[in-house]
């Protein structure tokens, strides 16, 4: 058996229905909150415990966090109260785009972005899923103080949920076929508010701002043209760090192993140790399978 020194976490996109359908990425449904807690207990009995839970919504507008049967809220507390914390770890991404009409991660106004309305969107969904039972909250808003923000706002509702902030999050070209499963108008285009790909030391600043404001676990993302970021994060921080190996790395991965070009599991092997040797304690992604073989063979 060959062990890596880092657990999965698995992208879990939930939406509204009663039945789980294709996702743009290959083998990844968007379930529904049955088919979640289904699949969540058949990874349960292969060896994994942890998701990153994201929302595929029929509608934008953040008015359906009110709504007691939107879907993450109702697969939290499910999951939640099925499974004990030392089982499962839920973590909610806390990501805008699914919610706005706009795409983006953040709140424009007038082609700007505005910070306090744009916090203020995040905190909703922040208490929304903590309340519901996530461990977890996963801000990626790419703004200075989205974790001191939040954690303000979940402790003054005595709320306990830990802090998994994208930290390091660059504008890339990769994040395509994520868009497209989540109902994003943005598609391949890169956002001027998350970090230029060229700057590693503002990004890696940015890592230890979080760390400083209470966050419990660091996100560094995308993975394999930033494993110089990843390997420097994990260096400078006594702190968990996970990397996600992010959908347009998996897609293009997934497309070359369709001609023949390419062994998958071969491939995502090479790259997970690639991740556990740069000092990463998770790796985020959509090869969950083919993590659980690695360490299996």
């Amino acid at each position: 058996m060959l062990s890596l020194p880092m657990e999965y976490i698995e992208c879990l996109f939930i939406g509204p229905g009663e039945k789980a359908k294709p996702s743009a990425l290959k083998n990844n449904l968007i379930h529904s909150v049955e088919s979640a807690l289904v699949h969540v207990e058949m990874r349960l009995e292969q060896g994994l415990s942890r998701w990153l839970v994201v929302a595929v919504n029929d509608h934008s507008g953040l008015d359906q966090l009110d709504d007691p049967n939107f879907c993450v809220a109702r697969f939290l507390e499910q999951a939640s109260a099925r499974w004990a914390p030392d089982q499962v770890m839920l973590i909610a991404d806390v990501g805008l785009s699914p919610y706005l009409d706009s795409g983006h991660s953040v709140v424009l106004k007038e082609g700007l972005v505005d910070l306090e309305a744009s916090y203020q969107a995040a905190i909703r969904l922040a208490l929304r899923f903590a309340d519901a039972g996530a461990h977890y909250v996963a801000p990626c808003l790419s703004l200075p103080d989205q974790t001191s923000r939040l954690g303000a706002a979940l402790r003054r509702r005595d709320l306990v949920c830990g802090l998994m902030p994208y930290s390091t999050k660059f504008s890339s070209s990769l994040y395509g076929p994520y868009r497209s499963t989540v109902g994003s108008s943005l598609g391949f285009a890169r956002k001027s508010y998350q970090f230029d790909f060229s700057d590693a030391e503002m990004a890696l600043h940015q890592m230890d701002e979080d760390f400083r404001q209470g966050a419990e676990i660091a996100i560094v993302k995308p993975a394999l043209p930033y494993l110089d970021v990843l390997q420097d994060a994990c260096r400078r921080s006594r702190r968990p760090v996970a990397v996600y190996h992010v959908s347009g790395e998996y897609a293009m991965a997934m497309a070359a192993a369709k001609t023949g070009l390419l062994d998958p599991q071969a491939y995502f092997s090479e790259i997970h140790a690639a991740f556990a040797r740069c000092g990463a304690r998770y790796v985020i992604g959509y090869a969950a399978d083919n993590f659980l073989h690695h360490v299996s063979d």
